[in-house]
């Protein structure tokens, strides 16, 4: 019996989904390590997850499986949620063909524990439905290893350079076209923090200015 098959599914028959799809569910509840979901594409309602997923989310509450919330979004760090919910729906939203992507954000736990993942979507298509089978891999310790570090490309070799996580927030909302002032207003920061931050990063990444910056940084860093 699988760990989890959405009971309220009216638009797909569960039994169905159990059927057709047996063989990928089987392999799903078999892994281990793999943090596995499937929810649809239109409005990003959980069907399936196994128990790496729910082990990960860190939450043993039913309701929360069972509501219809959007592409795992209750989860993800509130800094990176704008972001991570626009590169999302670009994706799903888009002309250019493409059924598979991949993306880098931070979630926090119903434990409080903040975890890096890559999440890797595959769209299919189900009984006329769209469909996204989602892999999680919590990179954290990756995180842990390159945050203190990054790559000075105008250099012939590698140079190692503090950036700390804050700073980091910072360059993400930089890039996604936010003032210092709604940078401020969205990190609780006051304004003169928000632009020292900036300014720190110009300088770190030896650059001139905010369009350099975002330029170079996105060369070394996921944002």
């Amino acid at each position: 019996m699988y760990y989890n098959l959405k009971k309220e599914a009216s638009f797909i028959d569960r039994c169905l989904l159990r059927s057709k799809l047996s063989k990928i569910l089987d392999s799903c509840e078999r892994s281990k390590k793999l943090i596995i979901s499937i929810c649809t594409v239109k409005k990003g309602v959980l069907l399936y997850y196994n128990k790496a997923f729910k082990e990960i989310v860190g939450c043993n509450n039913t309701s929360f499986f069972e509501s219809d919330w959007e592409h795992g979004c209750p989860v993800i760090d509130a800094v990176e949620l704008a972001t991570v919910k626009k590169k999302i729906n670009d994706f799903f939203t888009s002309n250019l063909y493409r059924n598979v992507f991949s993306l880098k954000y931070h979630i926090i736990n119903f434990c409080g524990k903040r975890i890096y993942v890559k999440h890797e979507a595959m769209l299919f298509n189900f009984e006329d439905q769209a469909l996204v089978l989602n892999y999680y891999y919590d990179i954290s310790e990756k995180e842990d290893i390159e945050k203190c570090i990054q790559l000075n490309t105008k250099c012939g070799f590698t140079n190692f350079k503090l950036i700390s996580i804050r700073e980091k927030e910072v360059l993400k909302l930089i890039a996604d076209g936010f003032s210092s002032k709604q940078i401020a207003d969205r990190l609780f920061i006051s304004n003169h923090t928000a632009i020292s931050h900036r300014k720190h990063l110009i300088e770190k990444f030896k650059v001139k200015n905010t369009a350099q910056l975002i330029k170079e940084a996105s060369k070394v860093i996921e944002l």
